[in-house]
């Protein structure tokens, strides 16, 4: 599995990062994909797609390898959720988020209140029992901040000590999840 924010999507970069790793399932943020415009298919894979209702840029785009089952899917313009079933038989969840910063969220009138909330209805799908990959760009500085996943993880260690607003918040929704 693969997450990346490509400022942009192209066909190039679609074929670069796959030409690099093949992956699964393939996260993609900031798609910037126009409302009207043809989605990029790519063969062996089903894309899933949450595009900015208004407004340039952001944009989420999910590849899923055909071989597996989708589930279910939900989404915002902040997070495109989707469960899998393996073929395994094992059923896990995936959520691609996108989450602007702050000051671009100010620029289109919208609270990081309001923003938070819609990315936390997204995941209110999940279903905890199943394994979470919870991935994208959440433009949060978690400094030195360690989430509470569990005793057999190391303890964490950052060389950035910057922690944003946004920071408690995202280990909040990490430990959610």
């Amino acid at each position: 599995m693969g997450s990346t924010n490509v400022r942009g999507l192209s066909h190039l970069k679609l074929v670069s990062i796959l030409e690099q790793e093949e992956f699964d399932v393939l996260c993609l943020q900031e798609t910037w994909m126009a409302e009207h415009a043809a989605p990029l298919l790519l063969k062996g894979y089903k894309i899933l797609e949450q595009r900015r209702p208004t407004g340039a840029r952001g944009g989420l785009a999910t590849y899923v390898r055909n071989s597996l089952h989708i589930e279910s899917t939900t989404g915002n313009e902040y997070c495109l959720q989707v469960k899998l079933k393996l073929p395994n038989s094992q059923r896990v969840n995936i959520a691609n988020v996108y989450m602007p910063p702050a000051s671009s969220l100010a620029k289109r009138d919208i609270t990081e209140a309001h923003a938070t909330a819609q990315l936390e209805h997204a995941l209110e799908g999940i279903q905890p029992q199943l394994l979470t990959i919870l991935c994208g760009d959440f433009n949060a500085r978690i400094g030195t901040l360690t989430p509470t996943l569990d005793t057999t993880h190391p303890v964490r260690t950052a060389c950035d000590a910057h922690v944003c607003p946004r920071a408690k918040w995202l280990m909040y929704i990490c430990n959610l999840y």
